[in-house]
């Protein structure tokens, strides 16, 4: 009978070598991602992760549990982290969403045993999701180099700084303090399980077989959502200038268009 240590071996030894991901002999040139070559192997390691275990789970989880369950689920994450977004609504002059937030949390909170039940949103309190870079961003701090934390996946030098900040102000970081470390765990695992759940359900593992690059496609498509949340969906003139449809300056276009008299 094989040990628990002898089992584990070949799965963490496919995982080390997933995480061996081909860097291209530019990488680092991007002033937007000069730690690309760092930031392809972190992303190969979260990929096989992914692939090896989070998925898996996550798609028992969902063959297992109903609906309904793990949409309560679901909802208990989501009511957990309302404090950390009316603290950034707040911080960020949203104080009429500050308060909408608050009184989202405390009716959930007790009618809705613990968010179990979104009764807020029955009663169309709606939620603003607000993180502690996007109040960086707001205050004017730059978004910093590109970054892929190990098992957060992208992020960057300022948004780096939300994860401590929503982990500060969620009420279980206390409920939890002097459990023991299984509890914490327990806990983590499910949100991750849950976060892994809603991506599928967003259609988001169809779109990955259909980049060439992956980790171009998830870097670009990350600081663009970024940049909308900071702006609240508004775009720059820089990137309204980028939608628009350039002038062909081709000699071609010298010629009349059809009805018009020169």
């Amino acid at each position: 009978m094989k040990t628990w240590q002898s089992a584990l071996l070949p799965s963490l030894a496919a995982l080390l070598l997933a995480g061996c991901a081909q860097v291209p002999p530019d990488a680092g040139q991007n002033p937007d991602d000069p730690y690309e070559a760092f930031n392809r192997q972190m992303f190969a390691f979260n990929d096989g992760l992914d692939r090896m275990l989070l998925k898996p789970v996550t798609l028992g989880y969902r063959a297992v549990v109903p609906e309904m369950a793990r949409d309560g689920v679901s909802n208990v994450m989501d009511n957990m982290r309302e404090p950390g977004n009316a603290f950034n609504s707040f911080m960020q002059g949203k104080v009429s969403e500050g308060i909408s937030t608050v009184f989202r949390f405390l009716l959930n909170t007790t009618i809705g045993i613990g968010g179990i039940f979104d009764v807020a949103g029955r009663v169309g309190m709606e939620q603003h999701k607000e993180d502690f870079g996007q109040t960086l961003g707001v205050w004017g701090v730059g978004p910093g180099p590109y970054l892929v934390l190990p098992l957060l996946g992208p992020s960057g030098m300022r948004d780096v700084f939300q994860w401590p900040v929503q982990s500060g102000l969620n009420p279980m970081t206390y409920t939890l303090w002097n459990e023991e470390w299984y509890w914490g765990t327990g806990y983590a695992a499910l949100d991750a399980v849950d976060a892994r759940s809603k991506m599928i359900d967003a259609g988001l593992d169809d779109m990955r077989a259909n980049v060439v690059d992956e980790y171009a496609a998830v870097r670009s498509a990350y600081r663009q959502m970024r940049r909308s949340l900071v702006a609240d969906g508004e775009q720059t003139a820089e990137e309204e200038l980028g939608t628009l449809t350039p002038l062909s300056l081709d000699e071609d276009d010298d010629e009349p268009a059809p009805g018009r008299k020169e």
